[in-house]
């Protein structure tokens, strides 16, 4: 991995805080401790996101500057290891940036290859297909079982999601390429 870099140029909670020069956002979604600052940084090619073996340390919703667009990481869902009204606290920025944000052309769901979705997963897709935004959906930590067992989660998770899912190791680099390739899609670079 690069060295740090300080591509951060919001943490926000609030829309005031948020930037207001109008450059496309795509936000990474997921369960707390799913892996999302993992993929950040190796999108990004250097250290932007603090990553941590303990849920909910992204407390704000970061923005990460990209080559004319932003990388958006919105706190995690689910368990972490905050009070309940900080949880609830994320979870009303993160529902006022989901459903105000202009310039948010999708999400990128980060799951858990080891882990079945929940309605909260199944809530995120339904917003995204609800909006026409691009959406898709990455497991992660593929590195963390066996070949048989991989090809087995992916065959379950695409049955659930009723879609492609792109899996991936943030440790080893695995996959990664093609999550690189789906944003190269959407005509943004990285």
């Amino acid at each position: 991995m690069a060295p740090k870099s300080n591509r951060l140029v919001a943490s926000a909670l609030r829309v005031d805080e948020m930037p207001r020069d109008g450059k496309i956002e795509l936000a990474f979604l997921g369960r707390s401790n799913a892996g999302k600052s993992s993929l950040l940084n190796r999108l990004a090619g250097v250290q932007v996101a603090h990553v941590s073996g303990k849920p909910g340390k992204t407390q704000r919703i970061h923005f990460y500057s990209m080559p004319n667009w932003y990388l958006v990481d919105l706190p995690g869902y689910g368990y972490a290891q905050v009070s309940k009204s900080l949880r609830e606290e994320f979870g009303q920025a993160v529902e006022a940036y989901l459903t105000t944000r202009q310039p948010l052309i999708g999400g990128i769901l980060i799951q858990d290859i080891r882990r079945g979705p929940q309605e909260e997963e199944f809530s995120l897709r339904d917003w995204a297909a609800a909006r026409n935004l691009f959406f898709i959906v990455v497991a992660s930590k593929l590195d963390r079982i066996n070949k048989a067992e991989q090809r087995e989660r992916i065959r379950v998770l695409e049955d659930a999601y009723g879609q492609k899912v792109y899996p991936i190791s943030s440790r080893t680099g695995e996959g990664v390429d093609a999550i690189k390739a789906a944003i190269i899609g959407l005509g943004l670079t990285i």
